[in-house]
């Protein structure tokens, strides 16, 4: 009887460990490029501190359940989707497209549409130099026709952009590159990604008042966590968890930037 007790006290302790053991393994691939303070460093190790987006969707694993810590591929990032849709890796971040392959699973609604609140959400703004004295109140959609925008290279916006009739010179590799092609006049005005109202006011005090931002948004756009089909079906209490976490934690991006405002 003593054995038999102590057999079912061991398993009583067991039970638990056993159950929080589970890991889930999730391969999240991120450009291989330095985008502070979303993406931090180049090339394929990841720095400590490793950016902002890179800490919103470790804590986004870590809350949804997967039990343990997601291991990084950073990769160009033109192979980015190739290699989400051939299941080299899991999960990527993905722009708003008019189509999405079928090997690419994204958050859907209870009738069966992409649910837009499970996203992450962007309002692009535009740099122009302060010298065109353009007015506070210019609409950027109305007034870049016809003209040229510069952007990041691999940005996720470009292709919404050009399908409103913008043109978008993605020549400049980061925000500073593309600054000072702003300041050459080989682009009329700079696109860039702001999750927070005062995300941009320490880039902007670097050039001392030559490169302002137009007080009125050019856009909202979303950005996907995008999981490889496959990936999904077999783990979608997971994914959905994730999903659901972001939507519920919807400022947690503009939280953990906060650690970086010194870096930008």
């Amino acid at each position: 009887m003593k054995i038999r007790a102590g057999i079912m006290l061991m398993l009583a302790v067991a039970a638990p460990l056993a159950r929080g053991a589970g890991c889930v393994h999730l391969r999240v691939g991120y450009m291989d490029q330095h985008r502070p303070p979303y993406w931090m460093g180049d090339g394929d190790k990841v720095p400590n501190p490793p950016g902002a987006s890179v800490d919103l969707i470790h804590d986004a694993a870590i809350g949804a359940g997967f039990g343990c810590e997601p291991t990084w591929v950073r990769l160009p990032v033109a192979r980015l989707k190739v290699a989400l849709v051939n299941g080299d890796i899991d999960m990527t971040t993905i722009g708003e497209q008019a189509y999405y392959p079928a090997e690419i699973a994204l958050p859907r609604d209870k009738a069966g549409n992409i649910d837009l609140n499970r996203a992450l959400h962007n309002t692009l703004v535009v740099l122009v130099r302060a010298k065109d004295n353009l007015p506070a109140s210019t609409n950027p959609m109305q007034y870049f026709q016809g003209k040229v925008l510069g952007a990041p290279q691999g940005n996720s916006y470009s292709a919404r952009l050009r399908e409103a009739g913008l043109t978008v010179d993605e020549g400049g590799r980061d925000l500073d590159r593309n600054i000072e092609k702003l300041k050459l006049g080989r682009v009329d005005g700079v696109v860039v990604a702001a999750v927070v109202p005062a995300h941009l006011k320490a880039t902007l005090d670097k050039y001392k008042g030559t490169v302002v931002q137009l007080p009125q948004p050019m856009v909202n756009t979303r950005l996907w966590l995008a999981f490889n089909d496959s990936y999904y079906r077999a783990h979608r209490e997971q994914v959905e968890a994730l999903w659901t976490w972001l939507d519920n934690n919807r400022n947690r991006l503009g939280y953990v930037m906060q650690k970086y405002r010194k870096q930008d």
